[in-house]
């Protein structure tokens, strides 16, 4: 009889709330509507005209989100798609899902017996052969320090009263340098430069105090973290909040870029000044005609301090060059010692340091001077290769929130970006720097000895690495998983990593797990592996490093929008059930069925005492979404957003379809690096 009239209650209840949904979701389909149009249908409406194996944005689907087509579009294609999808998830959610769901989930609810055992995976690849980690002294935090913080670059310039004195580097004006330019002038050395060619520290501050209120994207990313840790309703208005987030220099840049070029002879970089006209005229035609200093001046920076090795450092007398002594005595000995303090004390500031933007003049001009070696390219030389891959480290942000340039610029591409390559490591640098070619012969041992002290300050205490649509592609002499394990390996300090439409297979991902040390990344929290291509072996392969000790502090895992379906979900099971991640796993969109939400609900009892499991827009069906709900409520009791968390959207059989199209969509858009969702793993 007890039971009975348990049985009874909770079917009264399921009524109730059935009954209540008749009012609720009306009034949530006004907002669904919406929103679908903004938000979801754009992605369907891609990934209906997709096949599996389509990679990025056509061409051709972007101007179709411009007007004038935008309006058309809207309302033959979007309209539609999101008038489907509404009308079904409302019918459904009112007259199908919520009698049946609730019904099964109250009747499951009060069982003393657990949904199912967390199965053994035999086929769970075996990662035991991977890299055992060497001691390596740890990274100072001060190292990193110094290429985050702007007062080093102003020590740089005004002197730290140890190892650099004021004067020891200036600064060009790029306004004066533009108009060097318009006239055909050639840029003298340092010594021979007009006063009016330089900014001062006085005046660079003034200019960074003047740069514009903005989006506050860091402010942002901190908020969408702190949600993702710890979900709750006041993190949540915390999010919401940071939409509106302004602040003055929002994204923390400094009015400074540093030049990255070729010598054209050893006395003179650029004697006719074609290197000169080369750079202002790539340097004006960026950003649609803007140029970068238009970018610059729309941030709010009047001017911006140009870092040229040839007129920020005292030089010596190219007039004196055909006379040995005479060349040597052209600069005192004060400026001597000046000189050597620059090149060993700022110089790797002015390319990692993290608000500084660089541009990389790789193109030579077509005329040369007689006699250069065609065969010496900016790839070939020593100090453009430790320069550029200076700023590829990892301090400088992926992307801007207000800033309208890239802070890694390449005048030869036309987008005013430059091809994005992951860090070289210093074991890496040795190589690349032995089959570079220096003027100088001694250089090659002090270059390699800067890069790797500025190598060690930057990956031993970077705190967050995106590589958002990079494309990860195995044997890429650049861009492998294997290369990205090499820099993993030295990033100690590491709490985010993200690697969303990467492009990452199976074979992809066992690479990347093969490279990493045992005991990497100690201080990872939150990685993200969403919108990729790997299935349940690559699943098995990441998994596979966690007994070895890689990531042993890992919170937050996100796989959503990747193919890795019921035996991949199980296989995230296994690994749940030992308590990473401890915090969340997100695997929305991933083809999951109710096989393997059974295997995450029997798992996570045995998750950590946090953990939440977000699993919406799968395949699951009324027993498995039972069975996350028990376990959900279980773990942490009554919550809203349990039922969010397993939201599946329609039971008809032609809404998965569009769910399957809508993954497909995103994760194009992923690979192109255009959007951040953030929605899909909440």
């Amino acid at each position: 009889m007890l039971l009975c009239g348990m049985t009874a209650a909770r079917l009264l209840r399921a009524c109730v709330e059935t009954l209540v949904g008749f009012v609720l979701w009306p009034a949530i389909g006004l907002i669904l509507l919406p929103s679908t149009v903004l938000v979801h249908s754009p992605f369907i409406a891609l990934g209906l005209c997709s096949s599996d194996a389509a990679v990025g944005v056509p061409p051709a689907f972007l101007p179709w989100r411009r007007l004038p087509y935008l309006i058309p579009m809207m309302l033959f294609v979007d309209l539609p798609i999101a008038a489907l999808l509404t009308a079904t998830s409302l019918i459904e959610h009112m007259f199908l899902r919520n009698p049946l769901i609730l019904a099964v989930y109250n009747l499951c609810r009060g069982s003393s017996q657990p949904p199912n055992r967390v199965p053994t995976l035999p086929d769970t690849p075996d990662t035991e052969s991977g890299l055992h980690a060497h001691e390596r002294p740890r990274a100072n935090t001060n190292d990193g320090a110094r290429y985050r913080e702007h007062a080093s670059i102003w020590a740089a310039l005004e002197g730290d009263g140890d190892n650099v004195r004021p004067g020891d580097v200036r600064l060009i004006s790029l306004n004066w340098l533009m108009a060097l330019a318009e006239r055909g002038g050639v840029l003298s050395r340092r010594q021979d430069l007009p006063e009016e060619a330089f900014l001062s520290s006085a005046q660079l501050r003034r200019i960074e105090q003047g740069a514009r209120r903005g989006f506050d994207l860091a402010g942002f990313e901190e908020a969408t973290e702190r949600m993702t840790k710890e979900p709750s309703f006041s993190s949540t208005l915390g999010w919401l909040a940071s939409f509106f987030g302004r602040k003055r220099n929002p994204d923390g840049l400094l009015p400074i870029i540093s030049v990255s070029y070729c010598w054209l002879e050893a006395a003179h970089p650029d004697r006719e000044g074609r290197q000169l006209q080369l750079l202002c005229r790539k340097l004006r035609g960026l950003y649609g005609g803007r140029g970068l200093l238009g970018a610059c001046r729309n941030y709010g920076f009047s001017d911006v301090g140009v870092f040229l090795d040839w007129s920020s450092g005292y030089q010596k007398d190219p007039a004196q060059f055909a006379e040995r002594r005479a060349y040597e005595a052209s600069r005192s000995g004060e400026q001597k010692a000046a000189f050597g303090r620059m090149l060993e004390n700022t110089m790797d500031l002015w390319y990692a340091h993290a608000s500084v933007t660089v541009v990389l003049l790789t193109q030579l001009p077509d005329e040369l001077p007689a006699g250069f070696d065609r065969s010496r390219t900016y790839d070939t030389r020593g100090w453009t290769t430790f320069e550029r891959c200076s700023a590829e480290l990892g301090a400088k942000p992926s992307k801007l929130g207000f800033a309208k340039w890239k802070l890694v610029i390449d005048v030869a591409s036309g987008d005013g970006g430059a091809q994005r390559r992951l860090p070289a490591t210093p074991e890496r640098m040795a190589k690349l720097l032995a089959a570079c070619r220096f003027t100088n012969g001694a250089d090659s041992a002090a270059v390699l000895a800067l890069y790797v002290k500025t190598a060690k300050g930057v990956l031993g205490t970077v705190e967050k690495l995106d590589y958002h649509g990079l494309p990860l592609v195995r044997g890429d002499a650049w861009t492998s998983p294997a290369l990205l394990a090499e820099a993993l390996n030295h990033c100690e300090s590491l709490r985010t990593l993200s690697l969303v439409g990467t492009r990452l297979d199976d074979e992809g991902v066992a690479e990347l797990a093969a490279g990493l040390e045992d005991g990497a990344l100690p201080a990872l929290e939150i990685l993200h592996l969403w919108a990729n291509r790997y299935g349940a072996r690559g699943v098995g392969a990441l998994c596979g490093v966690f007994h070895r000790g890689v990531a042993p502090t890992l919170q937050m895992l996100a796989v959503a929008l990747t193919p890795i379906g019921d035996e991949g979900a199980a296989v995230l099971a296994t690994a749940l059930s030992t308590g990473t991640p401890s915090h969340g796993l997100a695997l929305g969109g991933c083809d999951v069925g109710d096989k393997g939400a059974m295997a995450l609900a029997a798992a996570l009892p045995a998750a950590g005492q946090g953990c939440h499991l977000y699993a919406p827009l799968n395949r699951i069906g009324l027993a498995g979404q039972a069975a996350l709900l028990e376990a959900l409520e279980a773990k942490h009791g009554p919550q809203p957003g349990h039922a969010m968390g397993v939201y599946q959207v329609s039971l008809f059989p032609w809404s998965y379809s569009l769910v399957r199209a809508f993954g497909r969509g995103m994760r194009r858009v992923q690979e192109s690096g255009r959007l951040t969702l953030v929605v899909i793993e909440k």
